[in-house]
């Protein structure tokens, strides 16, 4: 039984790292696209936090994101643009950056299996609309302008995350069952 236990944490340490690969290269796959009228990057992070979200259970998307930030905020090049450091997480997108593994926890724990409804429900509401909300409190306080400005200048970036959900959700839809779904180890005498 030890040894299943083991091979069981194992698994868990290698889907948190691969979870913390891709994000990181992710940053990568295009460049981050600053519009004139906002300190926020368009990137690829929304999509591939929602992406781990569907994919892991709770406790896994929290931690590989979580590791994901430290990793940042120890100076690996894996933010934005290729930018790494802490203060990364207290800058302007320090709020979005921070939020990530709780979003990415409660998108994890709300899914259901065969509910698409429910999925892309929660997928928007947490990984946008709570998201949104709550980061934009901090980007309004770092760059020292009224809630309701830093929310305008969000909100064109709202309909590309709100597409980043939906192909999220579809990638998750596409991939097959057993990786998703794992089935349950059967112990070999």
């Amino acid at each position: 039984m030890k040894g299943l236990e083991n091979n069981m944490i194992l698994k868990d340490y290698i889907k948190v790292s691969i979870a913390v690969a891709i994000l990181a290269v992710s940053v990568y796959l295009i460049p981050p696209l600053t519009l004139p009228f906002s300190s926020v990057p368009f990137t690829l992070q929304t999509l591939m936090v929602v992406l781990i979200a569907y994919l892991y259970k709770p406790t896994q998307a929290f931690i590989a994101i979580t590791l994901y930030l430290f990793l940042g905020a120890i100076g690996l090049p894996i933010f934005s643009g290729g930018q790494g450091g802490f203060d990364k997480l207290v800058g302007p997108t320090g709020g979005f950056l921070v939020l990530f593994p709780f979003i990415t926890y409660f998108i994890a724990f709300f899914k259901t299996k065969d509910n698409h409804f429910i999925n892309l429900s929660v997928g928007l509401g947490f990984g946008i609309a709570i998201l949104y909300l709550l980061a934009t409190l901090w980007l309004s306080y770092s760059i020292n302008i009224s809630y309701l400005a830093a929310l305008t200048m969000m909100l064109p970036f709202i309909p590309f995350d709100i597409i980043k959900v939906f192909l999220a959700y579809s990638i998750y839809q596409r991939l097959p069952e057993d990786i998703i779904y794992p089935l349950k180890e059967t112990i070999h005498y």
